[in-house]
């Protein structure tokens, strides 16, 4: 087993990669794979295969199959390699899986508009989330606000945080009103 950081490079430092060469995926095989911790640093070892000092999961489908179609990525975000199921890999590693993905996935979900004041082209909302009251800034919504349903809204404030709306029909009237004035 190789000790490295990420992949050998099929290149010399500096060599651009041909399209094809770039556009090439690389699948992990479930079985053969152990996420573990070291510190807050999450590692993987690929057996028989390559040791990964610092890896992070990123969701190449986050909003229409968040649990599926995982990128593993090295500590300098370069792919290693792509998982297409995480429940086929033992409890152990996909529970440090979730784990990663629930920290870097941390959206609140809008419950209640409090109130939204306008000025200087921005938007400032205080609103309640599942995860308490939360104040925060927008500018150009038609730009930071995607509905991926029809009934759902994620908006993204200036400072890249995002928040949910699930369901606006579920919220009260005077919360859909202030949506969707603005958005």
């Amino acid at each position: 087993m190789r000790n490295e950081q990420h992949q050998e490079e099929p290149h010399k430092t500096g060599e651009s990669l041909t399209l094809t060469e770039a556009s090439e995926l690389h699948y992990l095989h479930p079985k053969t794979l152990r996420f573990f911790r070291h510190g807050a640093v999450l590692r993987l070892i690929i057996e028989d295969e390559m040791c990964c000092l610092q890896v992070s999961i990123v969701r190449l489908f986050p909003l229409s199959d968040p649990q599926q179609y995982l990128s593993v990525r090295s500590g300098d975000n370069k792919e290693i390699g792509i998982i297409t199921d995480a429940a086929q890999m033992d409890a152990d590693s996909r529970a440090l899986v979730a784990e990663e993905l629930m920290r870097r996935y941390v959206v609140p979900a809008i419950r209640r508009v409090i109130s939204v004041k306008e000025r200087f082209g921005t938007v400032d909302w205080t609103v309640e989330t599942d995860r308490g009251t939360r104040t925060f800034t927008t500018r150009n919504l038609r730009e930071n606000v995607a509905q991926p349903s029809p009934n759902r809204y994620l908006m993204s404030d200036v400072d890249g945080n995002r928040y949910d709306v699930h369901d606006i029909t579920t919220l009260d009237a005077a919360s859909q009103s202030f949506l969707l004035r603005y958005v």
